[in-house]
Parts: structure tokens; C-alpha cells; sequence
């Protein structure tokens, strides 16, 4: 049983709020961890001296904020670290991880050139209109990890002919945005990002150490440079679990 001795409620704040502050506290200093199971509903009610429809609200909104995890009909569950990727004008995913002070890293799982015509993906790219029609397209596939833990799998289609030579370099060991500089592109922003969710697949279960069921985000993204011709067309899945896409206007 969680120990509640030390909860001294505070007039004039919502009862549920200051639960939910408790209990958060207690997951970010470690006290309660990862995947560990809460006490039941009734219990935790018990505990805080508070009916069981405060106590539902609490966990509720600790859900909502990606803390914690309720599973009908087996309880709740102290979620695994959630990452807030900000869908910003500027995507550099080495600036991202920098907050959460734990080393980023994007595996090279493949590095290709591909035959455009071949693509899945161009009809999805052509209604753009922003794209050189060069025949081929380099592919970089990667797994972007913060620290230890795996946060998404991208495929990336970088177009006109000079870029075709990233695929080289990436064998190479440069990484992707030290060999787009070398190539001419020293800045580029995101057009347009679209989102859908999907069911997780044997090969995202595999990389991302997800549930099979488990919902993953796709996102899939339009990079332009910096006159507006399109360099990117990438496809990034994140395991919902582990990443929240955040949309801060301004």
C-alpha cells in the first residue's frame, strides 16, 4: 500500500489536483517506477481518506498526462517515460533530446537509392508539387532512441540528384545533416506534417520493444529548403506509449 501520512490537503485546491500532484511526484522521484502496478481503486481511495470518484478522477488525469496507465480489468500501471516531440518549423531531432539531457541517437537501420517510379509512397509525394523529378531518391532508414529507450522508426526519401550521395556518406559514418551541408543544404524547415494512428506491426514491436496492440503514431513529413523546393519526404512512426506529438502555435 502506498504510504500517505505525509498528504496534507490544502484548502481552497481541488482534492483530485492535489492527488494527482502526489502521485506524480512520487513516479518522478522513482519512488513508484516504471510498469509498477498502483493499488487498486478502492484502495488508494482508502488511502487518501477520499471517496472512490475522487480517487477516479486522479488517476484519470495522471492518465491523460501519459503518467500512468489503467488497463480494465487488470488495473493501473506506472507508464513508461513519456518524450514530448514538438512538431516545431525547424525538425532537428539532436536538439529535441538535448532537454531531456540523455544522448540521442539515430541508427542507421539502411541506406539505399532507390528508383522513384518504385515508390509506395508518390502519390503521396507528387500531390505536393514541391519536389525535383529526379529518377532516384536516397533512403535512410532509422531508429531514433533517447538515452536507451527506442522512440521511433523514420524513413526518410531525400530527393535531387546531389543528394543521392548521402547514402554514401552514411556508409561512410557521417551522420544526416553534416552530409546535407556537405551538399549544399544548410538549412531547411517543415512544409507540412500529417498524423494518423495506427496498429502496431511485427517490425515496430520489434524496434520500438512495444506491446503487441499497441497504437503507434505515423507521421509523415514535408521538408523544404530554404526557396521552397522539397529535399524530404519522410514517413516517422512513435510508439504512443513513449511519445507525445505537441503543436505549440507561434
Amino acid at each position: 500500500m502506498i504510504s500517505t501520512s505525509k498528504v496534507q490537503f490544502v484548502p481552497g485546491i481541488t482534492i483530485w489536483k492535489q492527488i494527482v500532484d502526489d502521485l506524480q511526484a512520487r513516479i518522478d522521484s522513482g519512488e513508484l517506477v516504471e510498469n509498477q502496478k498502483l493499488p487498486g481503486e478502492a484502495d488508494l481511495a482508502k488511502a487518501y481518506g477520499v471517496n472512490r470518484h475522487t480517487m477516479r478522477r486522479a488517476l484519470q488525469e495522471l492518465a491523460a498526462m501519459g503518467k500512468v496507465r489503467i488497463q480494465h480489468g487488470r488495473g493501473s500501471f506506472v507508464a513508461k517515460h513519456v518524450f514530448d516531440y514538438e512538431l516545431v518549423e525547424r525538425p532537428r531531432f539532436s536538439e529535441w533530446v538535448k532537454k531531456y539531457n540523455k544522448p540521442g541517437n539515430n541508427d542507421i537501420l539502411e541506406a539505399a537509392i532507390l528508383n522513384l517510379a518504385e515508390l509506395p509512397e508518390l502519390a503521396r509525394i507528387q500531390q505536393y508539387g514541391v519536389f525535383p523529378e529526379y529518377p532516384q531518391v536516397a533512403m535512410i532508414k532509422t531508429l531514433g532512441r533517447v538515452g536507451e529507450e527506442p522512440i521511433s522508426i523514420a524513413r526518410h526519401l531525400f530527393f535531387g540528384e546531389a543528394l543521392l550521395a548521402l547514402v554514401e556518406d552514411l556508409h561512410a559514418g557521417r551522420g544526416i545533416t553534416e552530409s546535407l551541408r556537405q551538399h549544399g543544404v544548410h538549412d531547411y524547415t517543415r512544409m507540412r506534417s500529417t498524423i494518423s494512428a495506427a496498429m502496431s506491426g511485427p517490425q515496430e514491436r520489434d524496434l520500438l520493444k512495444v506491446e503487441k496492440g499497441e497504437i503507434v503514431f505515423v507521421c509523415e513529413n514535408v521538408n523544404v529548403d530554404m526557396t521552397g523546393v522539397g529535399i524530404e519526404f519522410s514517413t516517422v512512426i512513435y510508439p504512443s506509449s513513449r511519445v507525445r506529438l505537441v503543436y505549440e502555435p507561434g
